[in-house]
């Protein structure tokens, strides 16, 4: 099955365009639901078992799941996983047709984005400010200032580089390689490249601009690990994550009465429906505003 696995990723970056991120959880998931069978069926998986699988063989793998605390949402992206690969094997004539393709994903409720308060924010950037080598703290300063002061996914900060810097904007690609153009603010444009100049390692173009010690890109479970030991240090909730950050940007916009489809251009989402989550945080703030504000109240 190996080769067809590879055909399968192939196809699903060039032409599904989707993100490295999702290529790599989806690689995950279908090398799980490959172990599951080996064991479930008593048999290594190949095109025969594929092509007859129904909705008991993956009952019995949400099954085995959810024993194992992997969360609803979880299998609903491994069961889209798995739909992929079955539509690749369709569309490559590997194979005639799936039940699988009938089967609706298990349904789990959305959780809304928590934001972080200013001074919350505050206490994430003082602890950032305290590092001990200056280059690492400029680099993990100007990583915060672009996911919670632009509203960046920790992946797309990362993934920055050179080229795609200018003297007043940013270009970020985002998920399925969307690219948006973001106006950056002088004053960081001129802290990242005074980071450049310090920094021990040698830049070009198309390197990246967030390294790690060794020069190497920066991983997220780096900065991931700073939040983490800052939110205990600091007593923080646990919603605060990279993430969170980018929930605070989003809410901050719409607490300053911003139209909802500048800030999903700036949030990069394909889908409006995506960028409205954040009106049902934000009610309480604005049905404050309309109480202060509307000339009825």
């Amino acid at each position: 099955m190996k080769p067809f696995f590879e055909e399968w990723k192939t196809w699903i970056k060039s032409q599904k365009r989707l993100s490295d991120n999702t290529i790599s959880s989806y690689t995950r998931d279908l090398k799980a639901f490959n172990v599951f069978i080996t064991n479930f069926k008593n048999s290594n998986l190949n095109i025969k078992i594929l092509s007859e699988l129904d909705e008991d063989d993956l009952s019995g793998w949400f099954y085995e799941r959810l024993k194992n605390d992997i969360s609803h949402r979880s299998n609903a992206r491994a069961l889209s996983a798995l739909k992929s690969f079955m539509n690749y094997l369709i569309k490559a004539g590997i194979i005639e047709n799936s039940k699988i393709l009938t089967i609706k994903g298990p349904k789990f409720l959305e959780s809304l984005p928590r934001p972080l308060s200013l001074e919350q924010i505050h206490k994430i950037i003082t602890e950032i400010k305290n590092g001990k080598v200056k280059w690492i703290t400029m680099r993990n300063l100007s990583i915060i200032i672009m996911m919670w002061g632009y509203g960046l996914r920790i992946s797309e900060a990362l993934n920055i580089k050179v080229r795609d810097l200018s003297r007043n904007e940013l270009r970020v690609t985002g998920k399925g390689q969307k690219v948006r153009l973001i106006p950056l603010h002088e004053e960081l444009i001129n802290f990242i490249n005074k980071m450049l100049e310090i920094i021990p390692f040698t830049y070009n173009d198309d390197s990246f601009i967030f390294l790690g010690k060794k020069g190497r890109k920066l991983k997220p479970e780096i900065i991931q690990r700073i939040i983490r030991e800052i939110r205990n240090k600091c007593l923080l909730p646990d919603n605060t994550t990279p993430h969170s950050l980018r929930h605070t940007f989003a809410t901050e916009l719409l607490q300053n009465l911003v139209d909802l489809r500048y800030i999903q251009e700036l949030l990069g989402h394909s889908s409006l429906s995506t960028t409205q989550k954040y009106t049902s945080v934000d009610s309480e703030h604005l049905k404050k505003i309309l109480e202060k504000k509307h000339p009825r109240a």
